[in-house]
C-alpha cells in the first residue's frame, strides 16, 4: 500500500471538494442535468443518525461534507464500526441490489451534508447514461477491495498488528504530511478505534500508549500524528 494524501477533486454537481474518481466527478452537461432533477441535500448534526439498521432502504447517499461512520450492532448490543466515510463516498449500497432494508446504522461523526437519490430515480439515470454505470462499477469494486482487505486484517492479524494496519490505512485516506510525519485529519476516540478493530477499549488504550512510548506516533487529546509510517507498515503486514 502506498501513502497518498490530500487528493481532492471538484464535484461536477455542486462544486464542493470531494475525493478523486467519485461518482459526481467528470460528468458532462447532460449527465449533470439528469442528476440535478433527482438529488437533494440533507444536513445532519454530529452524532445524528442518518438511518438505522432495519430501516426501509429508500435510496442512495453520497457524502458531500463531513464524515459518517457505518456501524453494525450485535444482539448483545456490542457495536463494530464497519467503515468511516468521507466526502465522495457512497452510503446505502443496499439500494443497488434492491435490498428492502439498510443492513447497518449510519451516524454523523461531525456536522455533515449528504446528497440523496431515491433508488428508482437513480436506476433510471443509469439506464440512460451507461458511462455513469461504469463509474459506479469502479466505485463498487473499490468498496469490495476494501472489504476483502478489512476481512483479511481482522482475521489474520493480532490486536497490535490490527492497530498498525488501521493507522497506516487511515494515513492514506485522511493524512496530511507535516515535515516527516503524517497528521490524521480524523478525530477518533479510543472507543471508536476499538470498535473499528473489534477489540476492547482497554486494549486500544494500552496499544496506543505502547506505540507512543516506542516513538511510532504522538497523541494530543484525540489528535494522532504518525512519526514512522514505515514501522506501521511493517507491523501491519
Amino acid at each position: 500500500m502506498s501513502i497518498t494524501v490530500d487528493k481532492e477533486s471538484i464535484c461536477s454537481l455542486c462544486s464542493c471538494h470531494i475525493g478523486k474518481n467519485t461518482l459526481f466527478t467528470g460528468l458532462n452537461t447532460r449527465q449533470l442535468d439528469a442528476f440535478k432533477d433527482v438529488v437533494s441535500i440533507s444536513a445532519f448534526k454530529k452524532r445524528e443518525v442518518v438511518f438505522m439498521e432495519g430501516d426501509e432502504c429508500t435510496g442512495l447517499y453520497i457524502i458531500r461534507t463531513g464524515r459518517v461512520k457505518v456501524v453494525r450492532s450485535s444482539h448483545a448490543g456490542k457495536e463494530q464500526i464497519i467503515k468511516i466515510l468521507k466526502p465522495g463516498d457512497m452510503l446505502g449500497f443496499e439500494a443497488l441490489y434492491d435490498g428492502r432494508t439498510y443492513k447497518n446504522t449510519a451516524m454523523a461523526m461531525e456536522d455533515c451534508e449528504l446528497c440523496y437519490m431515491e433508488k428508482n430515480s437513480f436506476f433510471s439515470i443509469l439506464v440512460k447514461e451507461p458511462d455513469i454505470s461504469k463509474k459506479l462499477i469502479i466505485s463498487m469494486g473499490r468498496e469490495l477491495d476494501h472489504a476483502y482487505d478489512r476481512i483479511g486484517s481482522l482475521g489474520l492479524l493480532n490486536a497490535r498488528e490490527k492497530l498498525a494496519h488501521l493507522l497506516y490505512t487511515l494515513a492514506s485516506e485522511y493524512g496530511t504530511r507535516c515535515d516527516r510525519a503524517v497528521k490524521l485529519n480524523l478525530t477518533l476516540s479510543r472507543l471508536e478505534i476499538a470498535e473499528l478493530l473489534g477489540i476492547t477499549q482497554e486494549t486500544s488504550i494500552r496499544l496506543l500508549k505502547s506505540f507512543k512510548d516506542e516513538g511510532i506516533l504522538d497523541i494530543k487529546r484525540k489528535e494522532i500524528v504518525i512519526k514512522s509510517l514505515d514501522r506501521l507498515k511493517m507491523m501491519g503486514q
